[in-house]
This record gives structure tokens, sequence and C-alpha cells, in this order.
């Protein structure tokens, strides 16, 4: 059968390929929830590997911070948010958390302020992007540190789990920690790529290359592993989410890959 005009109108068959693209996104694990896209489970199996510095970089209203704080009982974590609304509910959520420290602040790869458009009622997609979401929201001014700059104020040598979720500004973030990178003071950083990255001309071949370039593994995260391996163009199908960057010799890595993985690192289809 060819996808001519009748077949491509045929309702049916339109029914048929949605449901092939809503497998395609489940079997790429396309969700952005912590608890079904397993981040989780990249923290829980990281317990016991001496995590002590957390920076979550995006923090919102502090999900995942907390969530770090709950699995790594002995981390301090700088949780930062760029949008002072939202920082102030990060805040409030954190407080009864004395190991989180808050900050209205947002990283990137100068240091002063960065346009974002946000809404109050999506404070999870304020982007510095021009993203077709169904709000127009506002535009405002945020404040922005360079992030060797930030490291260097706090006094952090380096960290052990870096998170980024900054919808799209994640190779801003990253340029402005070029230093922690360069001199591999980053244990694992875990990053974001998805449609957006459409916007931002960043694409997932050139996160590889950039981590590449300093002697990182990258990988997608599954639910029960991480598939570190070499890029691949069929790879850039901004399905997202989350994907890890840790050093090729880390003690934790064959956890990790996890018991499934195959040996070359794909997984079975």
């Amino acid at each position: 059968m060819r996808p001519t005009a009748r077949v491509r109108h045929n309702r049916g068959l339109q029914t048929a390929a949605k449901l092939c693209r809503q497998y395609l996104k489940w079997f790429g694990n396309a969700s952005y929830k912590p608890t079904r896209n397993e981040e989780r489970w990249v923290l829980e199996t990281l317990r016991g590997q001496s995590i002590k510095m957390v920076i979550d970089v995006g923090a919102n209203a502090g999900k995942w911070s907390l969530m770090a704080a709950e699995l790594f009982s002995e981390a301090t974590l700088y949780a930062l948010e760029v949008v002072p609304d939202t920082a102030a509910m990060l805040r409030a959520n954190a407080a009864r958390q004395p190991r989180i420290k808050c900050f209205n602040l947002g990283l990137a790869a100068h240091s002063g302020t960065m346009s974002l458009r946000c809404h109050a009622a999506a404070s999870t997609h304020a982007t510095f992007t021009e993203y077709p979401h169904s709000w127009t929201g506002e535009r405002i001014e945020c404040p922005v540190l360079r992030g060797d700059e930030f490291l260097a104020r706090e006094g952090i040598g380096a960290v052990d789990f870096l998170k980024l979720d900054v919808e799209g500004a994640e190779h801003l973030v990253l340029e402005g920690l070029a230093d922690l990178l360069r001199e591999q003071r980053a244990r694992f950083v875990q990053f974001e790529y998805g449609r957006v990255n459409i916007l931002t001309h960043f694409l997932l071949r050139d996160f590889y290359e950039l981590f590449g370039s300093h002697g990182y593994l990258v990988g997608k995260i599954y639910p029960d592993y991480v598939d570190f391996r070499e890029y691949e163009l069929s790879d850039e199908d901004f399905l997202g989410p989350n994907y890890l960057a840790c050093r090729p010799g880390d003690p934790a890595l064959s956890r990790l890959r996890g018991r499934h993985a195959t040996a070359g690192g794909r997984p079975h289809t």
C-alpha cells in the first residue's frame, strides 16, 4: 500500500498512524514525569555512591530537589530557579529541608539578565525561546550568572550531580560551566533534549560532541538503565526527555548501564 492522498485521508489509517506515534513515544521513554521516566531510578541507583554536592538548575517548585534530598541523605543541594514567583514557591516547598539552598537565579553563558517568556499557570515552561505554546505569556528580565562564576562565588570545587531542566537553555548553562567540564569536576550531568532544540539549533549531536570533547560518555535515561553509546543520526528524534553524561571510568557506570543492556550498548528491539 502506498501513502496516496486517499490512504492518508482515511480516518482508520490516520488513527493507526497516531497509535504508532504514541507507541514510539512510549518505546522512546518520552515522559517528563520523574517517577515514570525514571529520573528517580537514576538517583536510587547512585545511592551509596558518595553523592555530596548536587545542583539543580531550573528547579521550578522543587519537586526534583526534594526527591534528590530524600535519596542522597548526605548531600547539600543548590536549587536554582530563575523566575521570581516560581523561586518563591521553591523556597516555600523546600523550607522543611535544611540541606536545600534556594536561589532566585539562573545559570547562563554570561552574567547579568536574560529575557524569558513565562506564564503563571505554566511555570514549568518558562523559556528564552519563542516556543509555540498555546499561551502568550509575558516577557520578564531574570537574573543569571555564568556557571563557573557561581561555583567560585559559593566555594564549590566539584559537583557530584548536576541536573539541568531549563527549557532549551541547557547549552548556554554548559557554556558557562566550561571550566567545570574541561577539568571533569562534574561527576554526573543530567540534561534535557526535545522539540525546543529545533528552535535553539543545538541538537543532540551537539550535546554528544560537547561532552565527548571533555571525555564524558552520554546516554539516554530509560526506566531501568542508561543507554550509553555512540551517537547516531537516527537518534535525532526530538522525543526527549533526559540524558546523562558521566566519566567513562566512574565506578557506578556498570550499575547505570543496567543488567539488560546488550554487549554493543544498544537496547533490544
